[in-house]
C-alpha cells in the first residue's frame, strides 16, 4: 500500500475514533445525575434561574439536537464553556496545557537519557551486575505507584535534605521579583527568550521532582525494551563481523546495534508520552503543578462535564496522531516494515 493511501486510511480511522469518543463522553455527561444548569447559575439557584440557564445552554432541546450543536461547535474550534468558571475552555487550555506539556516532555527527556543507555549496557553485559541492577530499576519503575513515589521523593528531597522544592512551577519570590513573561507558556523556553536566568534556574529546579516521578514508568519500559532488542541485535552476523574487525565496543553498541534496536523503543516512548498526559493528573495534584491535571481534577470535583469532555478529546487527538506518526517513523527507519 502506498504511503499516502495508508495516511488517508488512518486519518479516516482517526475521525471515526474521535466521533466515537465524542458520542461516549456526551452520553456519559447526560446520564450522570447532575444538573449543568444549576452549576452554571451558581450556589442556591432559584427554579426560574435554572430554567433560564437550561434555555441558554440548549439543555431544553432533544438529545440529538444537543449533540449536533456540540459537533458543529467542535468543527468551528469551539470546545465549549466551563459551567463553573463561565470561561471558554479553549482559553483555559492555552493556559494549562503548556504547563503539562513542559512536564511531560521533560519527563520523556529523562526517560531517553536514562533508559536508553541503561538498556544498551544491560543488553551488552547480560547477567552481569549492571544488568541485574538495571532490570531491578526497570521493574521498580514500572510497578511502583506514582503517588507513593511522589510522596517519598517529597519527603526525601524536600523534607529531609532540603535540596528541591515541594511543588509549584516557581517560588513565590520569583513571581514577585522576577516574574516569567508568558510567551509560549513553557517556562523554560520563555525564561530563555526573555533572558530571565533567575527564573530559568528556579523553573528547572521545580521541574525535577514531578518530571522524574512522571518519567519512572517510561524509564522502566525503555530499559526493558532496549535491553531485549539489544540482546537480539548483538547476535546478528554484522555485529559479530564488526567485533572481528576490531571496531571499538562503544561504536558497535551505540552506532551499529542501537540503530536497529531503537525502533521498538521509539514506539514505547511514543505510547508512554500519551500515557504521561493522563498520568500527569495525579502527579500535578501531588506537586501542586498548575497544568491540565489540576484543571481536570477541579472539573471532576465540580462535575464540570464540558471541561472533562474537551480534555478527553484533546488527549484522544494526541493519542491518535502520535500513533500515526510512530507508524510512519518506524516504516521510514526500517525498510522491512510495510504499511498495510
Amino acid at each position: 500500500m502506498r504511503r499516502w493511501e495508508y495516511v488517508i486510511r488512518r486519518l479516516a480511522l482517526a475521525v471515526l475514533v474521535l466521533v466515537s469518543v465524542s458520542v461516549i463522553t456526551f452520553l456519559i455527561a447526560r446520564v450522570v445525575p447532575s444538573d449543568p444548569a444549576a452549576a452554571w447559575v451558581g450556589p442556591r439557584p432559584t427554579p426560574e434561574q435554572i430554567a433560564q440557564a437550561r434555555r441558554e445552554l440548549g439543555l431544553d432541546k432533544p438529545l440529538y439536537v444537543q449533540y449536533l450543536r456540540y459537533v458543529r461547535a467542535l468543527l468551528r474550534g469551539d470546545l465549549g464553556v466551563s459551567v463553573k468558571t463561565h470561561q471558554p475552555i479553549l482559553r483555559d487550555l492555552k493556559t494549562y496545557l503548556p504547563a503539562t506539556m513542559e512536564l511531560v516532555l521533560f519527563g520523556m527527556l529523562m526517560a531517553i537519557t536514562i533508559g536508553i543507555p541503561l538498556g544498551v549496557l544491560s543488553g551488552a553485559k547480560r547477567n552481569g551486575l549492571l544488568d541485574h541492577s538495571s532490570r531491578l530499576v526497570a521493574i521498580a519503575g514500572v510497578s511502583m505507584p506514582t503517588f507513593w513515589l511522589g510522596l517519598l521523593l517529597q519527603l526525601l528531597f524536600f523534607g529531609k535534605l532540603g535540596w528541591l522544592p515541594l511543588g509549584g512551577r516557581v517560588d513565590r519570590s520569583i513571581s514577585l521579583y522576577n516574574p516569567v513573561q508568558q510567551i509560549t507558556g513553557f517556562y523554560l523556553v520563555d525564561t530563555v527568550l526573555t533572558g530571565n536566568w533567575v527564573a530559568l534556574k528556579d523553573s528547572l529546579v521545580h521541574l525535577i521532582l514531578p518530571a522524574f516521578t512522571l518519567a519512572t514508568y517510561a524509564i522502566g519500559l525503555t530499559i526493558r525494551m532496549t535491553r531485549s532488542t539489544m540482546i537480539e541485535v548483538l547476535e546478528e552476523k554484522y555485529i559479530v563481523a564488526a567485533r572481528a574487525a576490531g571496531l571499538p565496543e562503544r561504536t558497535i553498541l551505540f552506532r551499529l546495534a542501537l540503530k536497529n534496536a531503537i525502533i521498538p523503543t521509539l514506539t514505547v516512548l511514543g505510547l508512554s508520552f500519551v500515557y504521561s498526559l493522563t498520568g500527569a493528573i495525579l502527579v500535578e495534584v501531588i506537586f501542586s503543578w498548575p497544568g491540565l491535571g489540576t484543571y481536570v481534577t477541579n472539573a471532576i470535583l465540580n462535575v464540570d462535564f464540558p471541561v472533562i469532555m474537551a480534555v478527553t478529546l484533546v488527549v484522544t487527538v494526541f493519542y491518535v496522531f502520535i500513533n500515526l506518526f510512530l507508524d510512519l517513523l518506524q516504516a521510514a527507519l526500517d525498510p522491512r516494515v510495510t504499511l498495510g
